[in-house]
C-alpha cells in the first residue's frame, strides 16, 4: 500500500507542478518516480483505480500542454517572420 500512496502522490504533484510551470519541483518529482521505479515495491491491485485515474488525469494535462505549447510555438514563428518583413 505504500508503494501506492507513493506513486498517487507524486501523479497529483506532478499535475500541479505542471500546472503551475514548476520545472524545479518537475525535476524533483522525476527523481522520486525513477527512485520508486528501481525500488521492489509491488503494486496490489486494490489500489490501481485510483492510479489509472490519476494517471488519466496527468494525460490530459500533458495534452493539454503540448497543444498551448504548439500554440504558442506557432504565434513565435508568425511573429518571428513579421518582424523580418518589416
Amino acid at each position: 500500500m505504500a508503494c501506492e500512496q507513493s506513486l498517487a502522490g507524486v501523479l497529483d504533484e506532478t499535475a500541479e507542478a505542471l500546472s503551475h510551470l514548476d520545472l524545479i519541483k518537475l525535476q524533483g518529482l522525476e527523481q522520486r518516480i525513477l527512485l520508486l521505479a528501481q525500488s521492489s515495491a509491488r503494486l496490489e491491485t486494490n489500489g490501481i483505480d485510483v492510479l489509472l485515474s490519476k494517471r488519466r488525469r496527468l494525460e490530459i494535462i500533458l495534452q493539454n500542454c503540448k497543444g498551448n505549447l504548439d500554440a504558442l510555438r506557432r504565434l513565435h514563428a508568425r511573429n518571428a517572420r513579421k518582424q523580418w518583413a518589416q
